[in-house]
C-alpha cells in the first residue's frame, strides 16, 4: 500500500472514531436530557394532582376495578394515566379505570423514598408520597409514554451526518496527503534523473522548515560525501599510478643505463644506491597508502587505549631522530599537571605517533637548519594544545586548506623538496579519527606552525 493511501486510511479511521464518539455522545446526552425532562413533566403532573385531587380524595374515591395482569413486555394500550394509592397500596383513584396498577414493590419504594421514578411496561412513571386531608398516607403515580419520533429523527440525522463526514474526511485526507507528499515525489523524480557520471546535481530543499526539507538537506550532504569519495577515488587512482610509475621508470632507466656497457665498481655501486633510494621512496609511499586506506576503510576497527601525551611526544621525537638522523627537535613543555592521569588521552598510539612524526618531518624538510620546534600546553580538563613549528618559508593562505588533500603538493616545492603528497592527508585522517582539530598559522619569526587542539 502506498504511503498516500495508508495515510488517508489512517486519517479516515482516526477521524471516523472521533466523529462517531462525538455523535454518539450527542445522541446519548440528548436522550438523557429528554428523558429527564419527561420525568420532570410527570413529576409536575403528580404534584398538581396532589394539590388538586388529593384534598377531594374522599369524594372522588373509586372502587378497585377488576383487571387482568398483562404479560411481560406487553405494550399498554393507553399513553398516560394518573393514579392515587392508599397506604395499603390499593388504588383509590385513576384517570383511566382500566389502567394496570403500578407494582407493589415500586409503590413501596415511593412510600419509602418519597419520590421515585420507574418504568411500568412501556410507560415511564413517577410517584410521590403525600398526606391526605385526614392525615392518611397516599401515593400519587403519574405515567406517560415518551414519543420516540424525536430521538429517531435525531438518530437518522446523526447517521447521515456521520456518513457525509466520512466521505468528506476521506476526500480531504486523500487531497492533503497528496499535497504533503508532493515534495517526496519531487525528490524521487530528481533522484531518478541523477547519474553516477554527474554527481554535482543537488535536490531542492524547498522553503518549508519541515522533515522533508531536512531529508533533502541530509541527502545533499550524502551526495557531497559521495561526490568527494568519487573524486578522491579518481585522484587516488591517478596519483597512485603516477607515484608508482615514476620511481619504477627511474629504476628501469638507471638499470638500463648501467647495463648498456661495462662500468667500474664505483659506477655500479652508485647506480645501485640510487636504485635503493628509489625503492625506499617507493616503499615509503606504499606504507603511507596502506595506512591511509586503513584509516579510510575501517576506522571503527582501530583500537584505542589510554596514552600519556607527554610520553607519546618524546617517543615521536625519538622516532624522528631514528628515521631522519639530521633532524633536530626542540621540545618545550608548559606547566605539568600534578596528577599524571590528566595527561592521558584515548588514542591509537602507533597511528598518533605516526601523525606527529609526519608533521615534524615536514617541518624539518622545509626548515633550512632541519629544526622543528614543539611547544605543548597541558590542561587538567584534557584540552591540551601542541604547536609544531618550522623555520621555513611558510604556507600561503590559499594553500592552507589544500595541504591536507591527498597527493596535493605545493607548486613552489615540486622540484626542490621530495615528497608524495600523502603524509599530511594521512595526518589529517588520523587526527580526525582521534577528534583532534588542527589549524595552520604563520609564525612571527617566519615559517608555519601546526596547532593541534585535543578535545
Amino acid at each position: 500500500m502506498q504511503i498516500r493511501a495508508r495515510l488517508t486510511l489512517l486519517f479516515l479511521l482516526l477521524a471516523s472514531g472521533i466523529l462517531a464518539t462525538v455523535l454518539f455522545t450527542v445522541f446519548w446526552m440528548f436522550r438523557q436530557n429528554m428523558t429527564e425532562a419527561f420525568y420532570q413533566g410527570l413529576a409536575s403532573k403528580a404534584e398538581v394532582t396532589v394539590k388538586t385531587v388529593l384534598p377531594e380524595i374522599e369524594k372522588v374515591q373509586q372502587s378497585e376495578p377488576a383487571w387482568i395482569a398483562p404479560e411481560e413486555n406487553t405494550t399498554l394500550p393507553y399513553q398516560d394515566n394518573i393514579s392515587i394509592f392508599n397506604s395499603n397500596y390499593e388504588r383509590v383513584f385513576s384517570v383511566n379505570n382500566e389502567a394496570v396498577p403500578a407494582p407493589v414493590n415500586d409503590l413501596a419504594n415511593i412510600y419509602t423514598r418519597g419520590r421515585y421514578k420507574f418504568e411500568h411496561f412501556n410507560l415511564c412513571a413517577f410517584g410521590i408520597s403525600a398526606t391526605g386531608p385526614n392525615g392518611s398516607a397516599y401515593i400519587v403515580v403519574a405515567e406517560g409514554s415518551m414519543d420516540p419520533a424525536i430521538t429517531t429523527r435525531l438518530r437518522n440525522i446523526l447517521i447521515v451526518s456521520f456518513l457525509l463526514g466520512i466521505i468528506l474526511v476521506a476526500a480531504t485526507g486523500w487531497y492533503y496527503s497528496g499535497k504533503a507528499l508532493e515534495p517526496v515525489s519531487a525528490i524521487i523524480s530528481e533522484v531518478e534523473h541523477m547519474q553516477p557520471s554527474d554527481l554535482s546535481r543537488r535536490l531542492q530543499p524547498g522553503q518549508n522548515q519541515d522533515e522533508i526539507r531536512k531529508l533533502a538537506v541530509t541527502f545533499n550532504h550524502l551526495l557531497e560525501r559521495v561526490e568527494r569519495a568519487f573524486m578522491m577515488q579518481k585522484m587516488f587512482v591517478s596519483n597512485v599510478s603516477h607515484e608508482l610509475k615514476n620511481p619504477l621508470t627511474v629504476i628501469r632507466s638507471q638499470l638500463d643505463v648501467a647495463l648498456q656497457r661495462e662500468r667500474s665498481a664505483a659506477a655500479y655501486k652508485s647506480a645501485l644506491e640510487s636504485v635503493l633510494d628509489d625503492i625506499r621512496h617507493l616503499s615509503e609511499t606504499e606504507q603511507r597508502l596502506l595506512h591511509l586506506a586503513r584509516v579510510y576503510s575501517s576506522p571503527q576497527s582501530i583500537e584505542m587505549s589510554a596514552v600519556r601525551l607527554d610520553e607519546l611526544i618524546w617517543q615521536a621525537v625519538d622516532q624522528l631522530h631514528k628515521q631522519f638522523p639530521g633532524a633536530r627537535a626542540v621540545v618545550h613543555f608548559g606547566e605539568m599537571p600534578e596528577n599524571g592521569e590528566d595527561l592521558e588521552i584515548l588514542a591509537n598510539e602507533s597511528l598518533l605517533k605516526m601523525a606527529l612524526v609526519n608533521i615534524m618531518n615536514n617541518a624539518c624538510k622545509y626548515s633550512p637548519d632541519n629544526q622543528v620546534l614543539l611547544n605543548a600546553s597541558f590542561h587538567t580538563n584534557g584540552r591540551h594544545t601542541l604547536e609544531i613549528a618550522d623555520n621555513g618559508p611558510g604556507i600561503p593562505d590559499e594553500e592552507k586548506s589544500l595541504v591536507f588533500e591527498p597527493f596535493y603538493r605545493s607548486p613552489r616545492h615540486l622540484l626542490s623538496v621530495r615528497g608524495t603528497g600523502i603524509g599530511l592527508s594521512l595526518v589529517k585522517s588520523i587526527l580526525d579519527l582521534h577528534n583532534i582539530s588542527v589549524r595552520i598559522d604563520d609564525r612571527k619569526e617566519g615559517g608555519a606552525v601546526f596547532i593541534l587542539s585535543f578535545n
